[in-house]
């Protein structure tokens, strides 16, 4: 490898890293973020301006429990593995695939938030473009493509889920198909 090559190498591993702790900080606060909301809408508010009221409280209670353990554990599953990648850059530990890794794993754990969740119909959709978003931090283009399509897979597994197992979370055909769309722009963007 040239000298100039190796310097180029080394630059672009730095930036990756520091990106990979930026995006991994950014994970931590928007996760902690939607939590929040979670149990503000779990557990109702009303705070002046801030009221939100229990968006549970049509469920049975065991289910509405149930539900908020199983937010719960997905965002204590969450904040483990973004611990574990911090853990990993403190120690200089950086593979080349742990930002693949780590987006893999958002992209999974949203997926499982969302059917859990109301699937397609959760405001929670919004989150496969923030990981799309975080992959733009990390100076890889074929992480963004892999952020993207995997979105684009966990859409459509949420999707499936809807009209297989929960028929009345459906949305309109033309809804998911502007959904994926937009997906792959926001990928096509943040790759550039």
């Amino acid at each position: 490898m040239e000298k100039q090559d190796r310097d180029w190498y080394i630059v672009g591993r730095w930036q990756e890293f520091g990106g990979e702790g930026r995006a991994n900080l950014l994970r931590i606060m928007g996760i902690g973020a939607f939590y929040t909301i979670h149990l503000m809408s779990y557990r109702g508010v009303n705070w002046g301006l801030l009221q939100v009221p229990k968006s549970l409280a049509g469920m049975a209670p065991e289910a509405a429990q149930r539900f908020h353990w199983s937010i719960t554990a997905l965002t204590v599953a969450w904040l483990m593995s973004a611990m574990v990648v911090m853990l990993c850059l403190r120690r200089h530990i950086f593979p080349a695939g742990l930002k693949f890794a780590s987006t893999g794993l958002d992209v999974v754990l949203l997926t499982c938030t969302l059917l859990v969740a109301d699937g397609p119909r959760s405001p929670i959709v919004v989150g496969y473009f923030l990981i799309i978003a975080l992959s733009g931090l990390r100076f890889s283009l074929r992480l963004v493509w892999c952020a993207t399509l995997g979105s684009m897979a966990g859409y459509l597994v949420v999707l499936g889920y809807a009209r297989w197992y929960r028929p009345e979370l459906q949305t309109p055909r033309y809804g998911q198909l502007m959904f994926v769309v937009a997906l792959g722009l926001t990928g096509i963007i943040f790759g550039q």
